[in-house]
Parts: C-alpha cells; structure tokens; sequence
C-alpha cells in the first residue's frame, strides 16, 4: 500500500510542479494586447470626455469598434470607428453620451479576431 502511494505521489508531483513562461510585461491598464494598438487620455477620467489614441490604420483594422463593457460583461457603448477617425488618429467620448456611470469599465477595440482591451475608469 505504501509503495503504490509513493508511486502516485511522485506520478502527481510531476503534473503539479510550476511551470514559468516568460510573459510579455503589461501595465497596469492594459488587460489583453495582441490587438489595435491604443491609449485612453486621461484614464481616469474626471471630466465630461476622454480620447482614443489611435496607434493604427484603417489598412490594418478596416472594421474596427469600440465596445465598452460593464465589470459585469454587459455591453454599455458600441461604435464603429469610421475612416475619418484614423486620419485624426483620435477618438473623443462624451462621458454623457456614452452614458457612462462613476466605475470602472473595460474598453476594447475589436476587428475581426484581433481585440485589445484596457481599463477605463471614470471617477
């Protein structure tokens, strides 16, 4: 009974030793990368609007959106980006319009498979 015992202990170590990956480094807003690129000023935001930097083309992201999400995962703001926008390289979100609550929020830009998301907070 010992013996079989040893024989599982030491078959489960194998399976649960920790594994490390070198992980690319995040900040502290950004939350999912791999997508369009973009920065959100000012974050937090105090005011009655805040900006969408955008880091990327209409060639790269031809159908790119805005979605900004509730901590809840609910959908509270939906726009497509139009090429006007990228020849501006910005975004400018009314807070009133975008019907946006003190709270924490998580913005994406999504095109096609490739997302990016980063936290939003409006104080």
């Amino acid at each position: 009974m010992k013996k079989i015992f040893f024989v599982i202990l030491i078959l489960a170590s194998a399976y649960l030793r920790p594994v490390s990956a070198a992980l690319p480094p995040v900040s502290g807003d950004e939350l999912l990368g791999g997508g369009p690129s973009f920065t959100i000023t000012p974050n937090p935001v105090s005011g009655s609007y805040f900006s969408l930097n955008l880091d990327f083309s209409y060639n790269e992201y031809p159908d790119a959106a805005i979605i900004i999400s509730d901590v809840l995962g609910k959908t509270v703001y939906f726009q497509s980006l139009k090429q006007s926008d990228f020849a501006e390289g910005r975004v400018r979100i009314t807070v009133m319009d975008a019907n946006l609550d003190k709270g924490v929020y998580f913005l994406q830009i999504k095109s096609g498979d490739a997302t990016k998301t980063q936290k939003l907070a409006i104080r």
